[in-house]
């Protein structure tokens, strides 16, 4: 599943740490990819930037032997019953976000993840910040797309385009097992009358796909990530409600599956 946005800041790679964090919790074997060149999905797992070989080798490279030797595991799974695991993220990745990739481009993460020897219950790929060459990459090579959106002025037409932009490489056979998941609403603030107006303007638009359960801004979610561990192992503020959301949340990701 790719987890994608058409803006930063919305807090895409929280939502992917969230779900990690939730898959581990469950016993999900889960893989992480980190396409976004910024690599903060690397930093939130590792505690650390990651070491080569990277995403930009397996994309560049897309044979087993380099995805094999790409996957690391992650410390978060250290004496649990699941595995987690990554694919770290790398800023030479950025060589590779051209903005008009070619379809040959757009299918190198399909084929390189195709001749992984590793099998995992759940893939999630951390996009960058836009539709260019890597989202796109990301695309191709997922059943599912998930949109992370802010409930802002901006949300309804970034949240429009990324939806569509799924559904447009389907239809061309680029992504030919890709379907919408939907949009997650995230850093929402319910007394907020703003937020409560744009999230209503989401919801009339886009109907099912806008996603329960809507992620509030939260204190805890940054904390845990800033101490590089699982959610679901914080203490602090708030940390048993968003467990209990991303839970949630990871299953309607997990349950999409049977309507494949």
């Amino acid at each position: 599943m790719s987890v994608c946005s058409l803006k930063g800041g919305v807090g895409k790679t929280s939502v992917t740490l969230g779900l990690a964090s939730a898959a581990l919790h469950q016993g999900v074997n889960t893989l992480v990819i980190d396409l976004d060149p910024q690599g903060d999905s690397t930093l939130g797992l590792l505690g650390e930037p990651g070491t080569s070989p990277d995403v930009a080798e397996v994309v560049s490279s897309p044979r087993t032997e380099t995805v094999d030797r790409a996957i690391i595991p992650v410390p978060w799974s250290e004496g649990a019953a699941s595995h987690l695991d990554l694919i770290p993220g790398s800023n030479r990745s950025t060589m590779m976000d051209s903005p008009s990739p070619s379809e040959r481009e757009v299918k190198r993460l399909r084929e390189a993840l195709d001749k992984r020897s590793h099998q995992y219950d759940l893939v999630l790929i951390d996009c960058p910040p836009s539709l260019n060459g890597l989202t796109q990459m990301a695309l191709a090579a997922s059943d599912r797309s998930l949109v992370v959106s802010e409930p802002g002025f901006f949300a309804v037409t970034a949240a429009d385009r990324a939806l569509k932009l799924a559904s447009e490489m389907r239809e061309e056979g680029i992504a030919p097992r890709l379907m919408p998941l939907g949009l997650v609403v995230n850093r929402y603030r319910p007394r907020s009358v703003e937020h409560q107006y744009r999230l209503a303007e989401l919801r009339d638009l886009f109907g099912e796909l806008v996603l329960e359960p809507v992620i509030e801004e939260r204190v805890g979610l940054q904390q845990a990530q800033g101490g590089a561990v699982p959610l679901h192992t914080y203490q602090g503020a708030s940390g048993e409600r968003l467990t209990a959301d991303f839970d949630a949340l990871l299953k309607t990701v997990l349950d999409s599956r049977q309507h494949s």
